[in-house]
């Protein structure tokens, strides 16, 4: 495997010195009236550019630029440049214009005399020259940095697929271990309830193992998730809990998996369990301008002194889910008053 990547990236470099030499051969074949004086022209002036960029990306850039700094590379690259180009201006004056005199005529005007020292420290020459062999090498490394840069962005998307996966992994068995601790209730009980807590399991376990997968699902499903969940926490606590929900929304809009579940689970665990009197559930979900808008507002037991427990994992899930799904694009509020605890949260999708 690796040795088919070193030879497909291979043949690209050699693809892109073909497209270099093709584009400048035409480009400049008008000025030449000898197809074999373009040719030995733009042969030798590739090479110099192969070894501008490779001398530059992968010795320069590594050795110099990433250890020493800028100035030092900059340093680099100027002698680099004075050195090609001193290649470049014995190339032209020992053997370019004795070969081919009358294409440089007009060339040779621009200098005091035909020889190496005035062409060579001529600043106008060296400049237009050094812009020429390092234009390649410019490409090379923007797409390189291209390169990297989709390449962190693709790591970066996986790792946090990787993450919501794991909190995924951790939030459902947090949530089927209360599940089943209810049914377990039930069951001792031999209560007739039974079979319906059955049947709303059974839609809950189909629906976290094979339709919240994805990173967003339908809002409407996940309403229904939670009204089953509901129901089966009503049946197990009957007068004990007072319930409203409130759905003023159409539920075609798309929300991480689990999300709001969780809020109304921990309003069932910390809100209800410990209450010796009637506990009340109050729910509601409006979306208004492309935002969602949940509210939740649970009675608080007296005797509870440990509401903090809320930020045990299943609530520390969903904030780092939120923090994954909705960069800058949420806020959560908990309001926790003496006899109330409410959760507001705000999706802008």
């Amino acid at each position: 495997m690796e040795w088919i990547t070193t030879k497909r990236v291979t043949l690209l470099h050699l693809l892109f010195w073909s497209c270099v030499f093709i584009f400048s051969t035409a480009s400049a074949s008008w000025f030449y009236a000898d197809t074999q004086e373009l040719f030995e022209v733009y042969v030798f002036r590739v090479l110099l550019q192969i070894l501008v960029a490779y001398a530059i990306i992968l010795f320069l850039v590594p050795t110099v630029l990433n250890k020493n700094g800028g100035v030092l590379f900059s340093i680099s690259v100027l002698v680099l440049f004075g050195v090609v180009h001193a290649f470049c201006t014995i190339y032209l004056v020992h053997y370019l214009i004795p070969t081919y005199p009358s294409t440089y005529e007009i060339f040779l005007k621009r200098f005091d005399a035909a020889n190496f020292q005035s062409i060579y420290f001529n600043f106008n020459q060296f400049f237009s020259k050094s812009l020429y062999y390092a234009y390649p090498c410019i490409i090379l490394m923007a797409i390189s940095f291209y390169r990297e840069k989709q390449l962190l962005l693709l790591v970066h998307e996986k790792k946090r697929e990787a993450e919501l996966n794991a909190l995924k992994n951790q939030l459902n068995p947090h949530f089927l271990f209360n599940t089943l601790n209810s049914l377990y209730l039930l069951a001792l009980k031999k209560s007739d309830k039974t079979v319906r807590v059955i049947e709303n399991l059974s839609h809950i376990l189909d629906y976290m193992l094979y339709r919240c997968d994805k990173k967003y699902v339908l809002l409407k499903d996940e309403l229904l998730l939670i009204n089953k969940y509901i129901e089966l926490e009503q049946i197990r606590y009957g007068k004990r809990v007072n319930v409203t929900f409130d759905e003023s929304i159409t539920g075609n809009e798309k929300i991480a998996p689990l999300l709001l579940l969780t809020f109304v689970e921990n309003a069932f665990k910390h809100g209800v369990t410990e209450e010796i009197k009637t506990a009340s559930i109050e729910i509601n979900i409006g979306n208004k301008q492309g935002t969602i808008f949940f509210k939740l507002s649970n009675t608080k037991p007296k005797a509870s002194g440990q509401i903090s427990e809320r930020k045990a994992l299943g609530l520390s899930n969903v904030k780092k889910q939120l923090e994954l799904l909705y960069p800058d694009k949420y806020r959560l509020n908990v309001v926790d008053m003496s006899n109330t605890y409410t959760t507001e949260l705000e999706l802008c999708l």
